[in-house]
């Protein structure tokens, strides 16, 4: 856990800046002006901490770590919030250059932190630049397109493992095709998949990047429209042969439709009449959306003046409903430009009259999510396999096949690791022979045996082949991502500044942790003085001594409160008998002392001012009645200070916090200047908004 605390610091750390911006204090005094502007604006010298040079860079990319301003950049702040927020990041600089200062960078303990969380740091970012993002960025070159295809299935025989006669028989489909035999009729002929060889095997809705399997998304953007790819695709099922029909880029569009429906009363006819009526009157200029009310027959677009009601595209359907349109009235949508009509096109429904509002483009940034989420689903970990077998290859990956069959032929291959005396009949001439080899790494059965009994991720392991390989694997794993990792930080700057950030983060916990939280201890003297000064606000809740008779029953109540009143009788043995709250019978009612603050049935005999000696009642409580003797009434007083310690120590602390804090920055800065050379950032920031405006 520590670990992981220490993991977040440095990545939390700017988030907690930006959050408590407008607290900040004004800035530093500018210092001396630095050197003047290079060619590029956003290296330029803007502050120092120490000996330490703090670009408008710096500032620019410790800024775009706080998601809620990342659409916005930083040069468009207001100048004080600017540099409130550079004086802020100055601070943050200051803890860690005195962490530095006193050679915490050093300590044991940080170079500890840091070896123990750079592999995962390293195997992240590897496999983050070596396959997600190469693969999510191919994919979204395909989410530029939308791509209508058809196939002719070949399916594998159930009855016969032999897949080669399906292979032939693709292949000579293919040569029909090569010799001009048409697709769709070939597909209906001969396609085994029958619900879309009637179509000549076309698939009617558009696909587009991450819509369908990767081996055929692959083929199909390889492809020209027309084209049908010269090699059948391979799944579990048989093979396919592909070609593409359209290419189009994806767009989405809004519009608005207004539909003459074919019914009982209106035939065909009749109905494309009105639909064309209709169509001349919007020509002539009549509004569309006031047509769309009087006269569409699709009560869920008609109130909207015929609006669908979202964006739509032929790869993903109406938003956010994912609906598709008939083939039909889809053709005709996107054959418009925006704000033309389309005469009246006949579907299922009857005739609809459509109008392309407007039209627009995906959101890069929400694909690119997207398919970073698609592709960690389905291909990320088949990939992550191939890449690691393939770098244990080149680093002289290699098991003895006779050692680890003479290894299998001494245990028990039914048992598993949690067996204590799996390993008893491994002879010990067999423990000192080489198992398998990595790079300098050899590593004997008896290696691997205590590896298997005293690393406890290994203790269900299966004593077979398929168990004990895995086991090797795992072992080697670590040695292949060290060995693809350890020049990381030379061949990439990225990295680089992402380790320095984590040891940036453990160097401003653990010089914090000695200046501030170590120091906060409950101080009694400035603990008293607030309370002195604030005592007013600190008080009691009225509070009642109670016992209750509780019942269900209304008029059960009433008889009880009778009894009680007028008769006399004794409050409590008529608790004892009738209560029916959960063990306070025997102990007659007693409810003891109830304040204002959590109890509903004391809010309510303050409501009514009950006083000491009273009976009151019948009161509805928690869905029955109370009839309640009140023995003592608490009112409302000022705290004593130990009864108001709880309520005031989480401020004393905070100001105890702020005082060790503002003491501490203010003795670092007679150590380490700080400077705002703030004439040059303002002048960086004009230039960067002078830029934006000419674009």
């Amino acid at each position: 856990m520590k670990r992981l605390a220490l993991f977040v610091v440095s990545f939390v750390f700017f988030n907690f800046l930006f959050v408590n911006i407008l607290d900040a204090q004004k800035p530093s005094k500018a210092g001396k002006k630095p050197a003047t502007m290079g060619k590029d604006i956003k290296e330029t010298v803007v502050a120092t901490v120490g000996n330490e040079n703090i670009t408008y860079l710096d500032l620019e990319k410790a800024y775009s770590k706080n998601l809620a301003k990342k659409s916005s950049p930083m040069y468009q702040l207001p100048k004080d919030s600017l540099l409130d927020f550079v004086n802020l990041f100055l601070k943050y600089r200051l803890k860690v250059n005195d962490a530095m200062r006193r050679g915490l960078d050093k300590d044991s303990s940080v170079v500890e932190e840091i070896k123990n969380n750079r592999r995962l740091l390293a195997e992240t970012f590897f496999f983050e630049k070596n396959l997600v993002e190469p693969n999510v960025e191919k994919m979204l070159g395909y989410r530029k397109w939308e791509a209508q295809f058809s196939y002719i299935f070949v399916q594998f025989p159930s009855d016969n493992p032999d897949t080669m006669p399906t292979y032939r028989r693709a292949m000579r489909l293919i040569e029909m095709l090569k010799n001009g035999a048409d697709f769709a009729k070939l597909a209906k002929d001969s396609s085994q998949d029958k619900e879309f060889a009637e179509r000549g095997g076309l698939i009617l809705n558009y696909i587009t990047g991450g819509k369908v399997q990767r081996p055929f998304e692959d083929i199909i953007f390889s492809l020209k429209p027309g084209e049908f790819y010269p090699y059948p695709v391979k799944n579990k099922f048989g093979y396919f042969i592909i070609k593409l029909n359209r290419l189009e880029p994806r767009v989405k569009v809004k519009g608005r439709h207004i539909l003459i429906a074919i019914s009982p009363d209106r035939d065909s006819v009749a109905a494309f009449k009105k639909a064309d009526s209709i169509y001349t009157l919007i020509k002539a200029g009549v509004d569309f959306a006031r047509l769309a009310e009087e006269n569409s027959d699709d009560p869920s677009s008609s109130m909207r003046g015929g609006d669908f009601g979202g964006w739509y595209s032929r790869s993903s359907g109406l938003e956010p409903s994912g609906k598709f349109f008939s083939t039909s009235f889809e053709e005709a949508l996107f054959s418009l430009k925006d704000g033309e009509v389309s005469r009246p096109v006949r579907t299922e429904y009857g005739f609809h009259i459509i109008r392309r509002d407007s039209t627009t483009k995906f959101s890069v940034d929400e694909d690119r999510e997207d398919l970073k989420r698609i592709y960690k689903r389905l291909y990320f970990e088949t990939d992550k396999k191939e890449l690691v077998e393939k770098l244990q290859k080149s680093y002289v990956f290699s098991i003895d096949e006779n050692v680890f069959a003479k290894f299998l032929s001494s245990v028990d291959t039914t048992r598993t690791v949690l067996d204590t005396a799996w390993f008893k009949n491994i002879p010990t001439e067999l423990e000192k022979e080489v198992l398998f080899k990595i790079l300098n790494n050899t590593y004997t059965v008896g290696d691997f045996v205590y590896a298997l009994s005293k690393r406890n991720e290994f203790r269900t392991t299966a004593l077979n082949r398929a168990g004990l390989t895995n086991a090797i694997n795992r072992i080697v794993y670590p040695v292949v991502i060290d060995k693809a990792t350890e020049n990381l930080e030379s061949q990439s700057p990225e990295f680089a500044t992402m380790i320095k950030e984590f040891r940036d983060g453990i160097l401003l916990f653990k010089v914090e942790a000695m200046e501030v939280w170590d120091k906060l201890k409950f101080d009694t003297t400035l603990a008293r003085d607030y309370w002195e000064k604030n005592k007013s606000r600190y008080k009691t809740y009225p509070a009642y001594d109670v016992n209750e008779i509780f019942v269900l029953s209304d008029s059960l109540a009433k008889e009880i409160y009778e009894r009680i009143t007028k008769k006399g009788e004794d409050f409590e043995q008529l608790a004892s008998q009738f209560t029916q709250r959960a063990n306070l019978r025997e102990k007659k009612g007693y409810l003891g002392r109830i304040t204002t603050k959590e109890s509903r049935l004391a809010q309510k005999l303050y409501e009514i001012n009950a006083t000491a000696g009273s009976i009151v009642g019948p009161i509805n409580s928690d869905g029955g009645y109370s009839i309640v003797r009140v023995n003592k009434f608490e009112p409302e007083r000022e705290k004593t200070f130990e009864e108001a310690i709880p309520d005031f120590a989480t401020d004393v602390q905070e100001i105890l916090q702020k005082r060790l804090l503002d003491n501490w920055l203010s003795s670092l800065q007679k150590v380490i200047p700080v400077k705002i050379y703030e004439q040059m950032l303002l002048s960086v920031v004009n230039t960067l908004k002078k830029q934006e405006k000419n674009k």
